[in-house]
């Protein structure tokens, strides 16, 4: 597909889409754009990761594996 041919086939979808689908299209637009650009963390995303971190430091983390079969268990109980 050419690049116009690409541009007007992304036209034509962006017509028919909804406000969140087109509010997530701008903003990976401007993800894209403003790769240089530094992302603020909001406060309360910040504050969650830092607990993330501290607990993955002390060691309470638990493996991915025994969390899929986990939620195996609970989802085929």
């Amino acid at each position: 597909m050419s690049n116009i041919q690409l541009k007007n086939r992304v036209i034509q979808e962006l017509e028919s889409a909804d406000d969140y689908l087109l509010e997530e299209i701008l903003s990976l637009i401007q993800l894209e754009t403003d790769k240089d650009k530094l992302i603020e963390i909001p406060g309360h995303y910040k504050a969650s990761l830092d607990r993330s971190i501290a607990q993955m430091n002390s060691g309470n983390t638990i493996l991915n594996a025994e969390v899929e079969k986990k939620i195996e268990k609970w989802l085929y109980k």
